[in-house]
C-alpha cells in the first residue's frame, strides 16, 4: 500500500533522528521530498495518455493549455473502421504556451490520437496531490533521498551560524552525503522503467460519435 504524505514526513523525520519534530518543521520536509520527486521523475517518469480527437484532416495538432508535460513520448492512431491501432512517426515541440504534434501524415476527422507523455511523480496530499504514484517498493528510497536533501538543508542553513556547534553542522554534512550518494545510485541504476497511470481526462474513443 503506498503513503500519503503523512506517513512520508514521519518516515524522513525518523531518518533525520528527529520525531519529534525540533528541528525539522514539515516545510522543510515538504521541499526535501518535492527535490527527491523531481529526481525520481527524471529517472523513472510516470507515463499517462492523454486522447486526442483530431479535427483534421491535419498533420499539425495543437493540444489544449491544459495538456502540460515534459516530453511526449509516443503518439498512436485509433482508428474506429477498422478498429485498430498504430504506431506513427510524429515531432512534438512547443512554439509558446501550447504543446504541437506533428504526425508528419495527415489524419482524418474523427480519428483519435493516443499521446503518450511524461509526468512528474506525487505523493498523496502533497501541494493538494490526490494520490500517491510512486510504487510502495521505491518509497523508502524516495525518503531516504529527501532526507539527505533535509540535512543538506540544515548544514547550509546553519553553515554561518557561529552560535551553532560545528559539528553538527558536519553531522548534516555528512548524514546529507551518506543518504544523497545512496539515493543516487538507487534512481541511476534502477532500470529506466516507465509506471502507469489512468488517461489523463480527454476524449475517449468510446465517447466519440461517428
Amino acid at each position: 500500500m503506498t503513503a500519503a504524505i503523512a506517513g512520508y514526513r514521519t518516515a524522513i523525520l525518523a531518518l533525520l533522528a528527529d520525531a519529534g519534530k525540533v528541528i525539522f518543521t514539515d516545510l522543510d520536509i515538504d521541499q526535501a521530498l518535492r527535490w527527491a520527486l523531481t529526481e525520481y521523475s527524471i529517472h523513472r517518469p510516470l507515463i499517462r495518455t492523454y486522447q486526442y480527437s483530431v479535427l483534421g484532416p491535419t498533420a499539425i495538432h495543437t493540444m489544449p493549455l491544459t495538456f502540460i508535460t515534459r516530453q511526449v513520448t509516443k503518439v498512436e492512431l485509433w482508428n474506429a473502421l477498422p478498429d485498430s491501432v498504430i504506431e506513427l512517426g510524429y515531432y512534438a515541440y512547443r512554439p509558446d504556451e501550447q504543446w504541437v504534434i506533428n504526425t508528419r501524415d495527415h489524419i482524418q476527422s474523427g480519428e483519435v490520437l493516443t499521446i503518450y507523455y511524461t509526468d512528474v511523480h506525487q505523493v498523496d496530499g502533497l501541494d493538494l496531490a490526490a494520490g500517491t504514484t510512486v510504487p510502495a517498493s521505491d518509497e523508502s528510497w524516495l525518503q531516504v533521498g529527501a532526507a539527505g536533501r533535509a540535512a543538506l538543508m540544515r548544514a547550509m542553513n546553519r553553515i554561518e551560524n557561529i552560535a551553532m556547534n560545528p559539528t553538527v553542522t558536519e553531522t548534516y554534512r555528512k548524514m546529507a552525503a551518506e543518504y544523497s550518494a545512496h539515493f543516487a545510485y538507487f534512481v541511476a541504476g534502477s532500470s529506466p522503467g516507465n509506471v502507469g497511470l489512468p488517461d489523463f481526462p480527454g476524449d475517449h474513443p468510446s465517447n466519440l460519435v461517428f
